[in-house]
């Protein structure tokens, strides 16, 4: 048998070198590669090879003939450049090298306002090569404890409804890789509208004061009705007996308005009372009934008189 000749080695031709990474986790890649076509020789190790995009040096990982390798504790939306070279007995091929970007969080994060309970929110994927399994959505309220999420999201756009009107809302939108929560975007802040108050003023009270009037005090609607700046308030007041209808209205925010006057003296009154906006007027309280205020008595009404006896009338 003639004995076959191997030829010398010779360095490995990194250009024929396939890899690829894939990510893990938002800070985990997974580096893979085929051997060199031709590989010049046998292979003896790999060194595989690391470095944030700019820095100075890399960072080497185990060698050995695997054709895999895993990088941890890599920093979030941060470029990478790994590299790879093969070895033979007569030394080191060149690096193939590849850009690879840990993910980040959503871009271009933007929040709309569709109506005083309603707020679009759409965004952009991060830049990753991870497989995007979903978004989740969670808005939190400034003013107030409202707050809620809307998970697993395979687009990139969600509508919020039923927020309370004119409050500042913090939107975040959280990347989802599987089991694995990705980072989220700096929080978007956006006001929904203002609208009519959707509730009345509260602790409605009458004092009957000075002759002929009628004190009325009321505490503001609850902040979360309010839904807006509140610039006046309407009172309206019915004389009961007749159901004579009078409306009063109130400029400011002043909850200690001026007296009803030029009412009937000591006669019952029903009072309701309702918050206005830039929107407009609000529900009206329930009624609340109270006496005007006493007034000097009017003359006795003279019912006419009776004969009794010649010294005596009535």
């Amino acid at each position: 048998m003639i004995p076959l000749e191997v030829s010398g080695q010779d360095l490995t031709t990194a250009t024929k070198l396939l890899m690829l990474a894939s990510g893990v986790d938002t800070t985990s890649v997974v580096v893979s590669w085929m051997p060199p076509d031709p590989p010049n020789g046998i292979i003896t190790e790999y060194l595989a090879q690391y470095r944030r995009t700019g820095a100075s040096s890399y960072t080497s990982l185990p060698r050995n003939t695997e054709l895999t390798r895993t990088i941890t504790g890599l920093v979030l939306n941060t470029e990478y450049q790994i590299r790879v070279r093969a070895f033979t007995v007569v030394g080191a091929g060149p690096f193939v090298t590849l850009t690879y970007r840990t993910v980040g969080p959503p871009e271009n994060v933007m929040a709309t306002v569709l109506s005083p309970r309603r707020i679009r929110v759409t965004w952009e994927p991060p830049m990753t090569i991870v497989t995007i399994t979903g978004y989740t959505v969670v808005y939190n309220a400034v003013e107030l404890t409202d707050s809620g999420m809307v998970p697993m999201i395979t687009n990139t756009s969600t509508d919020i409804n039923g927020l309370e009107e004119f409050v500042t809302y913090q939107i975040t939108v959280i990347t989802e890789f599987g089991g694995t929560i990705g980072p989220s975007n700096v929080a978007v802040a956006i006001r929904t509208w203002s609208d009519v108050p959707s509730g009345p003023p509260n602790t409605i009270a009458l004092v009957g004061t000075d002759p002929a009037m009628l004190s009325v005090t009321y505490s503001r609607p609850v902040r979360s009705e309010r839904n807006g700046a509140l610039t006046g308030y309407v009172i309206r007041y019915t004389r009961v007996d007749t159901g004579e209808l009078q409306v009063m209205n109130v400029s400011g925010n002043d909850i200690t308005p001026p007296a009803i006057s030029g009412l009937v003296a000591y006669t019952n009154y029903s009072v309701e009372v309702a918050a206005v906006n830039i929107n407009g007027t609000g529900l009206f309280s329930d009624p609340v009934s109270g006496l005007s205020g006493q007034d000097v008595p009017n003359a006795p009404r003279l019912l006419g008189t009776v004969s009794i006896n010649s010294s005596s009338v009535t």
